[in-house]
């Protein structure tokens, strides 16, 4: 059997979605990407995508950049999603929600941009942490909760990190600059 890795594509995004590739599927009535085709340039139609920060600058982020404003910054977020995580609106057993940084990389440029910060519950955050999730015994729980926000099968799953690992080696091997001038949406 082919591997049909399903896609949330939502009305406005048919044209985009099927211009890089994917096709859509009558039975199920949903978009898939092709077993042929790569599978990070449908993460605009991922309800739940990972993104790894290069190790090149782990400990380098808005907490570690802006210290002493980190609380209010991140108090903002909190509130401005209603205390839920805004991927599957649910909250965290020890606190509902944690903030997670959604970044962009400009490999010409070498710049690292902070897009926006949202709010994330324990096990959605950690997905954007797989290292952090698998030294701490948490792979089953992130694998789950993106096999099921996603609709996805372990093929899927596998073919996806194996993706997102390549490029978080190639991005890893940069000494980036970080942008952080979305954070006036938040100060």
């Amino acid at each position: 059997m082919k591997l049909k890795t399903r896609l949330q594509v939502k009305p406005e995004q048919v044209k985009e979605a099927e211009s890089l590739g994917a096709k859509y599927d009558g039975r199920m009535k949903s978009y898939y990407v092709p077993e042929h085709l790569p599978l990070r340039p449908f993460e605009s139609f991922m309800t739940l995508p990972i993104e790894l920060v290069p190790s090149s600058n782990w400990e380098k982020n808005v907490r570690s950049e802006y210290q002493d404003e980190w609380r209010a910054i991140k108090r903002k977020v909190y509130q401005r999603a209603g205390y839920k995580c805004e991927v599957c609106g649910g909250k965290g057993d020890a606190h509902p929600v944690e903030c997670h940084e959604k970044w962009t990389y400009d490999m010409d440029t070498k710049t690292q941009r902070l897009e926006c910060l949202i709010a994330l519950c324990t096990i959605c955050h950690k997905t954007q942490h797989w290292g952090y999730a698998l030294i701490h015994g948490m792979e089953k729980d992130v694998r789950k909760r993106i096999l099921t926000l996603n609709g996805w099968k372990d093929e899927d799953l596998n073919k996806y990190l194996n993706e997102v690992f390549d490029i978080f080696e190639e991005r890893s091997k940069v000494n980036w600059t970080l942008d952080m001038t979305a954070l006036e949406h938040y100060r």
